[in-house]
This record gives C-alpha cells, structure tokens and sequence, in this order.
C-alpha cells in the first residue's frame, strides 16, 4: 500500500507553478481535476496535451484528501499507452522530472516508484504483459516485426510459392487496387510478383485483424471473400505451427488473454498484492483502430471506467496503417456500447489554446478545418469542439501567412530556394534547419521533392531528407551487401535473371550490379577487405561437400565490420544507423528457421554436395529472392534519428506525416495541386466492412469519397499547424487560385485568408 500523504490538487498544481513560473489553463486544470470515468479529451495542435497527460498522471500519483481523489493510485494500477516508443520515453522522462519537483518539496513522497508505471506503445504492453504472465498463447513465441512477416508470408503461403494463374489471378484480381499499376495489372491475366503477392497479403491479413473482421461471415460471403478466408486461416495456423507471431496478432492475443481467467485477475486484481488496473490513459487516440479500441474499453471496463483518451480527430493521419479516426469520433457511442454505460456519461474537455503560433497561423488553421462543408456532415467530426485560440508569445504585425504562386508548377522549386536562401542570408532564421518543406512524398523524383532538393543544392543548402526510399543507395549499404555476395556467391553463377521476353539474361534485380561495383570499388582501396573475402573462400574450399561451414552469415557480417572501410564508417553517426539497420535486418533473416527444416536457420552456411567450394545453391538463390528481392522492393526509407528532428545546418524535407507532433519556425507547405483520391486504405475498409465482428455498435463510417476528403483535409491542417512564425502555401497561379481541398473550399478561400508574395 502506498502511504496516504496529504496533498491534494490544489497544493500539488502550487507546487508545480512555483518550479516552472507559469500555471496550468483553466481548460488543462478542468481536465486534472476529472473525477472519474471516461473522458474524451479533444486536443487541438499546440495545446499542451503532453503537459496534461503528465500532470494527470502526477495528480494519480501523488494526490490524497482531496474531494476528486480521496487516495493515491497505486504506479501498477495505471496504464498509459503513447503511438511511438519516443512519445513513451519523453512522457516518462517528464514525469521523472516533476516527480522531482514534487520531492524537493515534500521528501516523503520518496518512495513512490514511477518505474512501475505501464507507459509505452500499446503493442511494447502487449508483449511486455504476455511474457510476464506467460499467457498460453504466447509462451515460446518468436513477434516477427514487419520485415520477418513479409518473409513469413513468402515462404509458407502456398499462393505465393505455386501461384496458379488460372485459380489466382481472380482472387488478386479483387486487390489489385493493392498494386501500383507499373508493378501489376489484372487485365494481363497472370499473377503478381512473389514480392508484391507478400506485400499485399501482409495488408489484408493485418486489416482483418485490426478491423475485427468477422471471418466466419467473410467465409460465408463466397466467392473472392470466401477464398480471402481461407488464406487468412491458412496464415494463422502457419503462426501457430512456426510459434511465430506478428504486430496485428499481438492484439489480438492480448485482447484474448485479458479475456481469460488469468487476465482477469490481472485486469482486477488479486490477493498478493496486485491493484488490477484502475485507470487508462490512451494519447493519439484518432489513430487507433478497432482491435484497440476493443482492448481499451476492456482495459477500462472495471470499476469508475476510468478511461481517458486524448486526442484530435482533425489531426487523424494514419488510415494508411489501419487507423479508424472514427473510434475517436464515435468514443461516446463505443463506450455505451463497450461499457453498457449511457453515452452521456463520457465528459468531453476541450484543449484549445494553441501555445506554438503566431496568432494569425492559429485563425488561418481553425478557419481551414471548419470551413469545408462535409465536416459538419455527421460522424465526421467530433461535433461541438472548441475553437482554438491563440496562446502564444510569437505576434507581429508581418505576413505570417503567405502564398507563394508562380505561373507555373516549375518554378516552385527556384522560387522557394530563393526564399529559404534569403531568410538565411537576412538573418531572419539563425539555422536553415528552421525552414521545412512540407511535402505528400519525399522521394527525390521530378514528380515530388527531387526538384526541391536539387534547388536547394544549386543554391548552397544542404538537405536532410531520411523518407527519400533511398537507403539501398547508400555506398555503406552496397559495399556491404556487396561484400556479402561475394562471399556466398564468389563465382556470380546463382544470381537470377530474367528468362523470357525481351530482357530475358538480364538480373532480376538490377541493384545487385551495383552491389557488386562497389564492393570491388571499397575492395581497391581497402585491400585487406579483399584479402579477407578471398581467406573466407579458401576457407569454405577447404569443408567437405555437404558439410557445414563454421561461421553463419551474421558472424561474417560482423567480421567484415571490423575491417576497412566499414570500421571508420561506423565511426559516423548516420552511416553507423544504416549499417546498424541493415544488421538487424540481416540477424533477423538468418535468425528464421529453413521450411520443413525447424531445426536449422537461414543463417547457416553449408557447402554443396555438387560444387566443391560453393554455398549450396539453393540458399544462394533463396538469398537473393528473399533478402536482396525484399530490400529492391521494399523501397527503403533513409535511416532516422529519433532524437534529432533535424541535424544543423541542413533544411528539413519532409512528408506531412513525419512532420505530426512537430513544430517548426517557418513551414513551406507544397504539393497543394494534389486532389482527394481512393488509398488502398479505403477499398479494404469498404470490402471489410460489411462483416464486422460488432455488428450492434454505431459505427459507421461515410462513405469512402468522404471519407478521402476528409482524410486529404485533416492532412493539410496537420502540414498547416506546424508553422510557428510563417506558414508558406506554395503553388502555381493556377493551383493557388483554383480551390480545391489544400487551398481551401471555394476558389477565393486562400486568396482572402493569405498574403500573396
């Protein structure tokens, strides 16, 4: 039992004020003070949501005697989920910090250990809490993450390795939306690649999943559901025959386990000690999906319900990874639903003072997401919310929200160099990492960010851009794949090439040419890289046919990084990320066991019986399929720092995506032509919805050219609420002036809400 020391809110917000100079918002103090059950917490962009969380969790801690809380809440007893890993070690370091402050205040509340507290992703708890419990159906179970699904998906689907064109090609047909149209077409009537076969299979499955979709009711639909079905069961008694399990499936399981008697106990509590859970709190909630919901109205379903989710659904952007930002739209129904508990029992806060603009960004924003009609269509938009207010100290009478407009499309990207380079050159930015461009894709293509970086370039800018898919392209990739080639297939006679038509002899992948140029080109100046490749083929001579050779593929890896030009290479902090990348990708591939063989691992070298000398030919063959295939067309994002937004000295180029959660003194915001078009993301749900495995809860979703609207508006307003001192909408004359979702809902909106420069 935690000892009952008399502070209550009032003196612990004192407490908190008098460290840090400034007091909590009358909107924030609302939402400490929240007695108990659920609460649906609407935070805008720049309001202090992390802040809230924190002194929540501080007040659930440390408060006693007061009318909210009569008594302190046992560390165990809460769990906290955050969308990132990050967010997690952020969270917890403030609250390490403010528990501090509250210590050199009072020394008796020392003993209150914060470590016990359940903070981290939802998927980390779920893992961490099947270990620690040793849920049945999860002992001796390997999570594959999403490299390993892939290539799980690869080798044991039987629709992926004997594709039959006359029984497969109708079922790919109903996913073809799945394929870029370059990758594969339905009309050609013949399957798809291995690969994007893989791919697009590890999509479905996981929809179904995180959807909850019905699987009984899919089988009974026939027809290509009905075949969805049995691959989808296919694939789950693979897990299970191979103790593997993947990301999707990891909820899955929990919400199972919680479901047991063993979960129960855990949810409730016991008689040695443990409080069961008490209180929940849920950050990012707009981009949970069904499964979690599921899981967190079980996790909160005990006692006061005590469930408090934070969020924006105008900042919702994840439907791509399975995100439903209706659960947050429907919160209140889903708990009368959940909880058997009236839908007016959940207190909506609003967080709307935005604390990160000038107070023209924050009108601009708020007058951008509330004035496209379909969002006050119903269930599209938490109704009611707040406007945001500005609360900031940045003000200034300047243009802080500007268009820039060419004639045309490509004089953007000069215009925009020119503008950055004079901000920086003036002196209105101390750092070019305090300009970002903002952009839908970051590949460096003439279509996307290439003419952007290269205008940068031309003009002395340095340019970080980690999400241009540009990872095989890095020289410490290729030296080392190339390396590694060289080693299990010295001779070249096992890599693949294409057999028919008219570039039939040519690699299957095209990459592999350049793994193998640069490797030769490292080998020449480091002469002692190619002394050792050789020694290892000597070496591998030297076994007898069919015998096994000593070192496995990832004790060669990393014998090879203590030699030059990788040794000073992991020296340099993004080289050392990349090659650290590649070797848990490589530790992860040698780590699967062979099918049919559950004793030996992709990572065991073993001679043939056939060629004396040669790695047998078959893994050779199976590497350059499985690894080398996957990285070709997986198409790789750079490395990131998690630590660093942005290195200095570099302007940020980034995708609206990555830029979420982040803030910036000046953003230039482009790609403003792009119109609201059908994902992947949105034909699965509408394929999936019809078999739900809730079907008495409210939740419908509007249909899916609303809901691509929606979803292209939210993204703006997310891009738009980064800018601090200047927002820069950047487009041609015909794209500013035009409409359209980015510039607004008429073809005067942007023109009257911004300053043309």
């Amino acid at each position: 039992m935690l000892k009952n020391f008399a502070m209550n809110i009032d003196q612990l917000l004192q407490v908190l004020e008098n460290a840090r100079g400034y007091p909590l918002t009358a909107e924030q103090e609302n939402i400490i003070r929240h007695p108990q059950g659920p609460a649906w917490v609407l935070a805008g962009p720049g309001t202090g949501k992390t802040e809230v969380l924190t002194v929540m969790l501080l007040r659930l801690l440390f408060v006693s005697n007061d009318p909210v809380q009569t008594e302190q809440v046992l560390p165990e007893s809460i769990f906290v989920t955050t969308f990132t890993e990050k967010a997690a070690r952020n969270l917890a370091d403030r609250l390490a910090d403010m528990r501090s402050i509250i210590i050199d205040a009072d020394p008796s509340f020392s003993d209150i250990d914060i470590s016990k507290l359940k903070i981290n992703t939802l998927h980390g708890l779920c893992n961490d809490l099947l270990q620690e419990f040793r849920a049945p159906n999860y002992q001796n179970v390997r999570l594959m993450d999403e490299f390993e699904q892939a290539m799980f998906i690869y080798e044991h689907m039987g629709i992926v390795k004997n594709p039959n064109e006359a029984r497969d090609v109708p079922f790919w047909s109903e996913y073809e939306f799945l394929f870029p149209r370059h990758v594969w077409q339905a009309r050609y009537n013949n399957c798809p690649r291995k690969w994007a076969m893989a791919k697009a299979l590890v999509k479905i499955f996981n929809r179904l999943a995180e959807d909850r979709v019905d699987i009984s009711s899919l089988r009974s639909a026939g027809d290509q559901m009905q075949r969805t079905a049995e691959l989808y069961e296919e694939y789950l008694q693979a897990l299970t025959d191979n103790y593997r399990c993947d990301f999707s499936h990891l909820q899955e399981r929990f919400l199972a386990f919680l479901n047991s008697p063993i979960g129960q106990s855990f949810l409730g509590g016991d008689a040695f000690g443990n409080g069961g859970i008490q209180w929940v709190l849920v950050d990012e909630y707009q981009d949970t999906n069904r499964i979690q919901e599921e899981i967190y109205m079980v996790l909160g379903s005990r006692g006061s319900r005590n469930l408090v989710v934070v969020g924006d659904d105008d900042q919702a952007m994840y439907r791509f990874r399975g995100g439903s930002v209706e659960c947050m739209v429907t919160f209140d129904k889903a708990v009368e639903y959940f909880m058997g508990i009236p839908a007016t029992s959940v207190q909506p806060y609003p967080l709307s003072t935005n604390f990160r603009s000038h107070p023209d960004i924050v009108s601009f924003c708020d007058a951008f997401i509330t004035s496209f009609p379909i969002m006050g269509d119903p269930d599209a938009r938490v109704s009611g919310k707040v406007p945001l207010s500005p609360g900031s100290s940045i003000h200034g009478n300047y243009p802080a929200v500007a268009a820039l407009e060419t004639q045309r499309a490509g004089d953007l990207p000069e215009r925009f160099a020119e503008t950055v380079k004079g901000l920086i050159d003036n002196g209105v930015v101390a750092d070019p990492n305090q300009c970002c461009l903002l952009l839908r894709s970051t590949k460096e293509t003439p279509q996307n960010a290439g003419p952007y970086v290269q205008a940068l370039v031309d003009h002395g800018l340095s340019v970080y851009n980690p999400r241009n898919k540009a990872f095989l392209e890095q020289q410490e990739i290729q030296g080392l794949l190339g390396a590694i080639l060289s080693i299990v297939d010295h001779d070249r006679n096992h890599v693949p090439r294409i057999q028919s038509g008219n570039r039939a002899g040519q690699l299957t992948y095209p990459i592999v040419q350049s793994l193998w140029d640069t490797f030769d080109a490292f080998s020449e100046t480091n002469p002692l890289l190619g002394q050792y490749v050789n020694q290892i083929i000597t070496q591998m001579n030297a076994v007898d046919p069919g015998s096994y050779f000593d070192n496995s593929l990832h004790e060669i890896v990393y014998i090879l990084l203590g030699i030059e030009p990788f040794r000073s290479l992991l020296g340099h902090p993004s080289q050392r990320q990349r090659i650290g990348r590649l070797t848990h990708l490589i530790e992860a591939y040698s780590s699967m066991p062979v099918p049919g063989h559950p004793g030996i691992s992709r990572g065991t070298l073993r001679i043939s019986t056939n060629n004396a000398g040669e790695i047998v030919p078959g893994w050779v063959r199976q590497f350059y399929h499985l690894f080398i295939g996957y990285l070709n067309d997986a198409g790789m994002d750079d490395v990131e720092d998690d630590e660093m937004i942005c290195p200095p000295g570099m302007v940020p180029v980034m995708t609206m995506h990555q830029a979420k959660g982040l803030e910036f003194p000046f953003v230039f915001v482009g790609h403003v032509g792009k119109s609201a078009s059908l994902s992947e993301a949105h034909h699965l749900e509408d394929l999936f919805d019809p078999y739900p495995s809730h079907s008495a809860i409210a939740f419908n979703r509007p249909d899916s050219t609303k809901r691509a609207e929606l979803d292209l508006i939210r993204q703006y307003f997310v891009a738009y609420s980064r800018a601090q001192y200047a927002l820069i909408i950047m487009g041609s004359r015909q794209q500013i002036r035009g409409g359209g979702i980015p510039c607004g809902p008429n073809k005067q909106w942007l023109r009257r809400n911004s300053m043309n420069i």
